[in-house]
């Protein structure tokens, strides 16, 4: 993947944690546990998103940025990139700038470009995950 993430992360879920409530955080949050509930970046433009693969969100997301490589059940909300690595599921609407998808990553829900009129309906298995990014593009439905 070719998005770099910054380092400075403020706010760690450890992989022994679980939240049940909303998390609102500012420049960096790193999810390797559990958290039921929306996680929200402040809108300051600085706000970053990374999930490892034993991260779960039960709820929305808000970033500028984001690598997802955990399970999302609920929808993502990225004002700039959003990076899928190959461990990835996600089961909801992600709306996003530009968005990254690695082979094995699994997306069930709507692909909506932030600004545009494009929708795209997406119930991707593992192998079809490559062809998603093009795919989401060239199958547009009006908004």
């Amino acid at each position: 993947m070719k998005t770099r993430m910054t380092k400075s992360i403020t706010t760690l879920v450890g992989a022994d944690t679980s939240i049940a409530g909303n998390l609102l955080f500012g420049r960096g949050c790193h999810v390797a546990g559990l958290v039921q509930g929306d996680v929200m970046g402040k809108d300051d433009g600085k706000a970053e998103l990374t999930m490892a693969q034993s991260g779960r969100i039960e709820g929305n997301a808000r970033a500028l940025r984001m690598l997802i490589e955990g399970t999302v059940v609920g929808d993502l909300f990225c004002a700039g990139t959003v990076s899928l690595g190959a461990s990835a599921r996600v089961e909801g609407s992600i709306e996003y700038e530009k968005i990254e998808i690695e082979k094995g990553a699994v997306v069930t829900g709507l692909l909506r470009r932030k600004g545009a009129d494009a929708v795209a309906q997406a119930a991707v298995e593992p192998d079809d995950s490559a062809e998603l990014a093009g795919a989401a593009q060239a199958q547009a439905l009006p908004g």
